[in-house]
């Protein structure tokens, strides 16, 4: 995130004027935890440090580790509910969020958080995430049964453009529900999914995905046979990192034995975690599969009456 001058100033004259040293010290503690000014601008635990040269410290602190908007989404809890109790208004704050926003970020009203804007990058970890820290996420994993026979089978061409038409729908229907796509490969991607409703929005994107590919099978597939795909979502603490080949988790393995061992040939599978956040709607779509004593997963297909 390239971070103005500008946003810098107003931040730092926001904190000098808002409120006192001790407090701006205890707010930076939320992001940075045992956050210390008087080690971080040399000033004797004797010597008072003046407020103008905390907040620059503290601004500036939050800008190396690229933490301004989480900073700020700090700012403004604390406009909005106070300290223990007591009221603190921070001044200058919505031309605060307004430079964060012409940066290409939203503040999103129900999670309290700033995540990218609809017409700026998507990035895998929503320009939130930071790398190589542990977050609960939910996943969604498709692969193409028996791509190897299909890539020998037919033209590299035809085979390039059916794989481009499925990682275009997949793509458009992880983003249209908030998720992210970390990773695809020749035979199937990764998409991760952090907001409140995770699992019901990573699950919703998998049965709209056999949805769309059964359309697609119907009216403009040019094989002679129905593209067929597998797909799964779990749920689980992962490291973020920006190469996801790179992540080793216990979740994704997880997600892998799902999709591999369990989960028919266009149907989508969805562990116990994932089913009991789904709610009496969606939960009638699904139906439990026993893999061993009391150890269930969810499946669903689609149907025709």
């Amino acid at each position: 995130m390239s971070v103005s001058s500008k946003l810098d100033t107003l931040i730092a004259r926001a904190l000098s004027q808002s409120m006192g040293v001790e407090l701006m010290e205890q707010l930076a503690g939320r992001i940075v935890p045992e956050y210390n000014l008087h080690e971080r601008t040399g000033f004797p635990q004797t010597v008072p440090i003046p407020q103008i040269d905390a907040a620059q410290q503290i601004t500036g602190d939050m800008r190396q580790a690229n933490l301004l908007p989480r900073f700020v989404e700090v700012l403004i809890q604390v406009d909005r509910h106070g300290v223990m109790g007591r009221q603190v208004p921070i001044r200058s704050l919505s031309p605060i969020v307004a430079e964060i926003e012409s940066l290409g970020f939203l503040f999103n009203e129900e999670y309290g958080i700033f995540v990218e804007g609809e017409g700026g990058a998507k990035t895998k970890g929503w320009g939130l995430l930071r790398q190589g820290t542990i977050y609960e996420l939910s996943f969604l994993k498709l692969d193409i049964v028996n791509n190897t026979l299909l890539v020998r089978k037919y033209p590299p061409s035809t085979i390039r453009r059916v794989y481009a038409s499925l990682k275009q729908t997949f793509s458009s229907l992880v983003q249209k529900r908030g998720g992210r796509v970390w990773c695809w490969e020749g035979d199937g991607g990764l998409a991760a999914f952090y907001f409140a409703n995770k699992n019901v929005q990573a699950t919703l994107t998998g049965m709209e995905m056999i949805l769309e590919l059964t359309l697609y099978n119907l009216f403009d597939c040019p094989l002679d046979k129905p593209l067929n795909v597998r797909q799964a979502v779990h749920t689980g603490p992962c490291q973020f990192l920006e190469k996801a080949e790179q992540i080793r988790s216990d979740t994704l393995r997880r997600l892998e034995l799902i999709e591999s061992k369990y989960t028919a040939p266009n149907n989508l599978a969805i562990s116990p975690g994932v089913y009991t956040d789904l709610g009496t709607k969606l939960e009638r779509f699904f139906q439990p599969l026993e893999i061993s004593h009391r150890n269930y997963l969810y499946t669903y297909s689609l149907g025709w009456e």
